[in-house]
């Protein structure tokens, strides 16, 4: 008997090795699928137990994208930086998404992870554009001032 950790968080079982295998086959449950047998406390990736991996278990599930084969991106560094430096509404999301990444990862969930830090990415280009739009208005906005004399020693001037 064996209980197993889904993509949702949440814990199932105890259920057989054939049940196991039945979600492989559907799917619902992968390699990277935290396994607990019956009578131990760890929990291991179910490609660590070779009576849940044989090959009626269905197709292969798609490897999670590592290091070697092609890692996805999180963005948490390039939410931070436009979140402090560019603008912070915008920023916000950005953070929230990129933090999605890799827990999404953890639990198998490859889609939901490549979803993730798109969404980051997008949030992080966003922040950064309008960041760098208030900068520009803000520029044209002292240059004029600057050129009527109403600034003067970084002070505006009645």
């Amino acid at each position: 008997m064996y209980r197993i950790t889904g993509a949702d968080g949440k814990e199932y079982g105890p259920v057989s090795a054939d049940q196991v295998r039945q979600w492989v086959a559907e799917g619902r449950a992968n390699a990277q699928t935290l396994v607990q047998a019956e009578g131990r406390t760890e929990w291991k990736p179910l490609a660590v137990y070779p009576e849940l991996t044989m090959p009626s278990a269905g197709p292969t599930p798609p490897p999670v994208p590592t290091a070697t084969t092609g890692r996805i991106p999180n963005y948490l560094v390039q939410s931070i930086l436009v979140t402090v430096c560019c603008c912070l509404p915008l920023g916000i999301p950005a953070i929230i998404f990129a933090a999605q990444v890799n827990s999404k990862l953890a639990a198998g969930d490859v889609t939901g992870a490549l979803e993730s830090s798109r969404k980051a990415k997008l949030w992080c280009w966003l922040a950064f554009g309008l960041g760098l739009a208030a900068q520009l208005v803000y520029g044209v906005f002292y240059l004029a001032l600057l050129q009527r004399g109403a600034v003067h020693r970084g002070m505006m001037l009645p």
